[in-house]
């Protein structure tokens, strides 16, 4: 039993960072293409592999920590207090969009922001739709759980 809860936490842990990563290069290519100066190097200038190397390095004990120390626990209390997949998926979407309000601010300084005219809401969006695919996949394996706990019970 202890195992199965482990294995579950690390499979939606190893989902959640290859959701958010999603997340950011798509709005790296829709907000960061706008931005035709030598100054900002992106997905155009530097390359898929290494931006994405650079992802992982720069933000990656950000990730970890939110997903071990926030996220686990969150997603646990939701899931023990929600039983409606249709709210815990709008606090998801919410605790999602919020989120890239953050990465947003980390990404683009202030000054990419007012000069290329780069919009907030992209982010806010697209990381809410991560919350909702989040919510989804995690149900999944929950319910994958539950479907081999009751064939070993049979």
């Amino acid at each position: 039993m202890l195992m199965n809860a482990v294995q579950r936490y690390v499979v939606s842990g190893l989902l959640f960072i290859g959701i958010f990563f999603t997340a950011l290069i798509v709005l790296e290519r829709i907000e960061g293409y706008q931005i035709t100066t030598t100054e900002y190097y992106g997905l155009r200038n530097l390359g898929v592999l290494i931006y994405i190397l650079s992802l992982i390095l720069g933000f990656g004990h950000y990730i970890l920590a939110f997903y071990v120390l926030i996220l686990s626990p969150f997603s646990w209390l939701l899931r023990k207090c929600v039983r409606f997949l249709a709210v815990r998926t709008i606090v998801y979407m919410g605790g999602f969009g919020w989120g890239g309000l953050w990465v947003f601010d980390q990404v683009y300084s202030p000054y990419f922001v007012k000069g290329y005219q780069l919009n907030r809401m992209t982010s806010v969006w697209l990381f809410a739709i991560a919350g909702v695919v989040y919510a989804i996949v995690e149900c999944k394996v929950w319910r994958r759980e539950q479907m081999q706990n009751e064939q070993k019970a049979t």
